[in-house]
């Protein structure tokens, strides 16, 4: 039981935890570190630049899959099956990039590790004050 109504503990958790507008901020600070790391990179070589485009990208796609996929359903097998798809998914991104497109394994890993984090700074407890500070400001209205 969550407040005075029973909801789904996957639903509550997924609603206390990881909202869907944290989604959006996931994926747009993928957008901005990938953004960052191409530019850094693009000072170095062009080819590692493209490399770092492309290790973003190999983040970026399932994670937006995912998010996508996750807000239109509430069942915990899709759920699960969609986790699943994604981690496939950015398994062959890299087998592609690294076998077939060839590019620049600094750049790509660079690229790949420094997107990885926006989930933790999606989590970071300064984007929860804010968020909790827009909580008590509706409250009070």
């Amino acid at each position: 039981m969550n407040g005075s109504a029973a909801i789904p503990i996957l639903r509550a958790a997924k609603r206390l935890i990881f909202p869907r507008d944290r989604q959006c901020l996931v994926i747009q600070l993928q957008v901005i570190i990938g953004t960052l790391a191409s530019f850094g990179l693009l000072g170095i070589d062009v080819r590692e630049s493209y490399a770092a485009v492309v290790g973003a990208l190999t983040i970026m796609v399932p994670s937006a899959y995912l998010a996508w996929s996750n807000s239109r359903t509430s069942n915990p097998l899709r759920i699960l099956a969609q986790g699943a798809v994604k981690t496939v998914t950015t398994c062959l991104l890299m087998v592609v990039a690294l076998v077939v497109m060839q590019v620049k394994p600094l750049g790509f890993f660079f690229s790949l590790v420094a997107v990885q984090f926006s989930y933790l700074i999606a989590l970071a407890p300064f984007f929860k004050w804010a968020e909790g500070d827009n909580k008590v400001l509706h409250r009070r209205r």
